[in-house]
């Protein structure tokens, strides 16, 4: 019974030392695959993380001098990303989404981007420009046979060289039902229904208007049989990866958590109202992070052809005096060295935006502010400094 005794103990201990080889190995393979996947596995995940690394250069002192000083004072409450020859040499945010609750701003936060909305607009009559579907020398009647002004084409809703009135002035006095949130195609029936009068002739000179952009957004809608909003979200922010921006009203994100509310000067949120229904003069949702994604994908040709870019950046009004012109949905601005910048400015319901490239070293400022401030235009003030350039006397525009 002894011997019989250690026979099965003897088995007992050759069965478990065996079951604790066969697991040891199972766990050393299991480990040795998961090395051998885990590098294709985060391949993207890594390329996302590194595009979004910081690298400090000389100039990143002069930066963060600059906005941490403002935001000491007050003068500042956002989000501020800038690269140099396509690196981020500087990411932070100042101050809060919401005033009320105290939740903190962050590189993925979400502004209204007012008026830097316009270069989305610009760029996809450019993308129907070179599929055919269009032409700048087109007229406006073209897509709309009722459009009651004559002799207005593509090109100079895009320069601002139509004469058209500003909409949110006829609007205020025409449309009636201002619970309801106006579209495109209302504001398109109020000029058609009630023709308000031209501020001048078509192409007389330049005048920065707003129904410009609101007209061409409306021919996106007319050639490719889409809204506006999908549009841009198929051919823009989906390629190029812009997973926190949209366009539309801060309640129809899908980051709507992340949407910064617009404060007034009292640090109160702004309310809405139904001129936000319109689009491509404004609407377009986003942050500093896919804004940079936005930049390098116009270097890449991805989007839309270099060549096609370069004659949007062209100067397009030859009655503008002084360093500063206006191309395609950007404005266009000199340095004391010559260099162009091409960049827009935005305001809207709380928000300041910037958006500026200078494609002689691939570096982009970014400034993105959900609290008016009136003295915005001030903050650009440290660019010539940036350049290393003497400041312009010319009064910033946004």
């Amino acid at each position: 019974m002894k011997r019989l005794r250690n026979i099965i103990q003897a088995a007992l201990i050759q069965a478990i030392c065996l079951i604790l080889m066969l697991w040891l190995y199972s766990c050393s393979e299991k480990k040795s695959r998961r090395i051998l996947i885990k590098p294709q596995a985060i391949t993207k995940e890594k390329q996302i993380d590194e595009a979004q690394l910081i690298v400090p250069s000389e100039k990143t002192g002069i930066v963060d001098s600059f906005f941490t000083a403002i935001s000491a004072n007050n003068a500042f409450n956002g989000a501020v990303l800038v690269t140099v020859d396509d690196k981020i040499i500087y990411k932070k945010a100042f101050g809060y989404a919401n005033f009320n609750t105290k939740d903190t701003l962050t590189e993925n936060s979400i502004f209204q981007l007012a008026s830097v909305s316009k270069q989305f607009t610009a760029v996809s009559i450019m993308m129907l420009k070179e599929q055919g579907l269009l032409s700048y020398n087109d007229l406006v009647s073209r897509f709309f046979p009722d459009f009651p002004y004559k002799g207005i084409t593509v090109k100079m809703l895009l320069s601002h060289r139509s004469g058209l009135p500003n909409y949110m002035y006829f609007c205020d006095e025409f449309y009636q039902n201002k619970n309801i949130p106006l579209t495109n195609s209302g504001m398109l029936d109020l000029m058609i229904k009630n023709k308000p009068p031209e501020y001048f002739p078509p192409d007389k000179k330049f005048n920065y208007c707003n129904t410009n952009y609101c007209l061409l957004a409306a021919i996106v809608e007319k050639v490719s049989k889409m809204s506006f909003a999908s549009f841009v979200s198929k051919n823009i922010f989906k390629p190029i990866g812009m997973h926190y921006s949209f366009i539309g009203n801060q309640d129809s994100a899908k980051y709507a958590q992340y949407v910064a509310a617009g404060h007034d000067e009292q640090n109160k949120p702004i309310k809405w109202d139904y001129m936000d229904g319109i689009l491509g003069d404004k609407g377009v949702f986003s942050c500093v992070n896919d804004l940079n994604k936005w930049n390098m994908a116009l270097y890449s040709g991805k989007i839309i052809k270099e060549s096609t870019l370069a004659d949007a950046m062209k100067p397009a009004n030859a009655d503008m005096i002084g360093s500063r012109n206006y191309g395609y949905g950007w404005r266009i601005k000199f340095l004391a060295d010559k260099t162009p910048l091409f960049y827009h400015g935005g305001w809207w319901k709380g928000y300041n935006t910037y958006f500026m490239r200078n494609p002689k070293d691939h570096s982009a400022i970014i400034i993105l502010s959900n609290k008016v401030n009136w003295s915005f235009n001030s903050i650009t003030s440290f660019i010539p400094r940036f350049y290393n350039q003497k400041p312009s006397k010319e009064i910033e525009t946004i």
